[in-house]
């Protein structure tokens, strides 16, 4: 009992202990891989496209139908033919020229010459039809599905890298979050201070009332703050929730790590290397036009074999056997059947149809056409949002040392202030109030931190 008891302890102790550990963006990753519902999407679109590919290598191989029809036929259209011998004469007996009824030699009454048809009639046929020559559009065929299926493989891996950035985004927003929150909350320390000094000197008549309001207004002012910041962590962590498909994670739960050193190697400077990286034929976006282009190529190809005059060939071999008895079942099943074997050579050309094999033709040019330019729209498309961005994080790199400079002049205040108060004739009110600006200064770095990962992130999904 004692075992048991603690058995049960342990397995509750574990279950406690889980959700402890915490979650890295590998570890996450993975579960986007696994259980993202949109992803788990592409996968089955993969599988989909498999089987395409196999039944186009499917038509090269011969198709064999078999047919089976059995018929019961309660008025059969051919029945007994009966004859009275009486009506026929033989010249059997008697004298050359002398015709004696076929009752003188023992044929008396009427005569079945044929039973008619059985009431039961059985159908079978096995056809064996084999393309032997399309002018390689089976081929073609074949190979437009094979790129298909690259074409499936690849969106589904460029997916995966967008649910990736889009965890990157979301959980470097929440790093950020976390570091305001305790910038916020050691404000709100602050602000209480600040509160209690001002409302002493309130009460001893040194302050004026608009004085106190005005700073509990400023402690509301935080108070908001946190609670926006609050309501944009639920947000975030929701959408975590949402790429990972688990509605369990916490915010605690996410260990992630903000590595700025790294992202800060994306600057101006180095332009000119991230959008040819971006726009190289080995990046994700680029390749899965050019498998476009492909496609689109072997179409035009099909579509120029399918012309007019260009006949399609293909043999086909029937055999067949049909008859009033079950076949190896039923006796005398081949003693009244119809059976035999039949080879087919079958040519099949369009001569005419008003041109719409000509419009195909030109149409499939107009879609290669089509994806050139796309591919040159796309190039751009990356090269402007790349140039977009490192203007971004550069305009954002001047605001945040702006901020620094701030930050640093308040710093030297507030140890001016300091002196001044070991001097004896100081405020401390002076000096809090230059700590909640200080932290303010810090609050709006961050704030401009996150903006500008934001663009980071961008730019390294796009280089991938």
């Amino acid at each position: 009992m004692k075992k048991k008891k603690l058995f049960i302890f342990l397995i509750l102790l574990f279950i406690n202990i889980i959700p402890l550990f915490a979650l890295t963006h590998e570890e996450l990753a993975k579960k986007i891989l696994i259980n993202n519902p949109s992803l788990i999407k592409y996968k089955n679109d993969i599988s989909i496209s498999n089987l395409d590919l196999k039944d186009a290598k499917a038509k090269k191989q011969p198709t064999i139908d078999f047919l089976i029809t059995s018929t019961y036929m309660s008025n059969p259209p051919v029945g007994k033919i009966v004859v009275n011998p009486d009506d026929y004469l033989s010249g059997e007996s008697g004298t050359s020229g002398t015709l004696t009824p076929l009752s003188a030699i023992g044929l008396d009454g009427p005569l079945t010459v044929y039973q008619g048809m059985e009431n039961t009639q059985y159908n079978f046929k096995i056809v064996l039809t084999q393309p032997l020559y399309t002018w390689n559009k089976i081929n073609k065929s074949i190979e437009i599905y094979e790129s298909l299926y690259t074409l499936k493989n690849k969106q589904a891996n460029i997916k995966y890298k967008q649910l990736i950035n889009e965890l990157e985004i979301r959980e470097s927003t929440l790093y950020f979050i976390k570091e305001m929150k305790e910038n916020l909350l050691l404000q709100i320390q602050i602000s209480n201070k600040l509160l209690d000094i001002i409302n002493q000197s309130f009460k001893n008549d040194f302050v004026l009332e608009i004085d106190l309001l005005e700073a509990q207004i400023k402690a509301k002012e935080i108070d908001l703050a946190i609670a926006e910041l609050e309501k944009q962590e639920k947000t975030q962590l929701t959408k975590i929730r949402e790429l990972v498909n688990d509605t369990k994670i916490k915010s605690e739960d996410i260990e992630y790590i903000f590595d700025e050193k790294k992202l800060e190697e994306i600057n101006n400077d180095k332009s000119e290397q991230l959008i040819k990286l971006a726009t190289a034929a080995s990046n994700d976006n680029i390749q899965l036009l050019s498998i476009l282009k492909n496609i689109k190529e072997k179409e035009l190809s099909i579509a120029k074999n399918d012309i007019y005059w260009k006949p399609d060939f293909a043999l086909q071999i029937e055999a067949s056997y049909s008859g009033p008895r079950f076949p190896l079942i039923e006796r005398g099943y081949y003693t009244q059947n119809q059976a035999g074997i039949n080879v087919t050579l079958a040519i099949k050309s369009t001569i005419w149809d008003g041109g719409i094999k000509l419009n195909n033709i030109q149409r499939e040019k107009v879609n290669n056409d089509n994806i050139n330019q796309d591919i040159l729209i796309s190039k751009n498309q990356i090269t402007q949002t790349i140039m977009e961005n490192l203007a971004i994080i550069e305009y954002i790199n001047q605001k945040i040392e702006y901020q620094k400079q701030n930050s640093l002049i308040i710093e030297n205040k507030i140890k001016n202030l300091n002196l001044e108060i070991t001097q004896g004739y100081g405020n401390k009110t002076d000096i809090l109030y230059k700590k909640i600006e200080h932290l303010n200064s810090e609050l709006q770095i961050l704030n401009q931190k996150l903006e500008r990962s934001i663009s980071y992130f961008t730019i390294l999904y796009l280089i991938n």
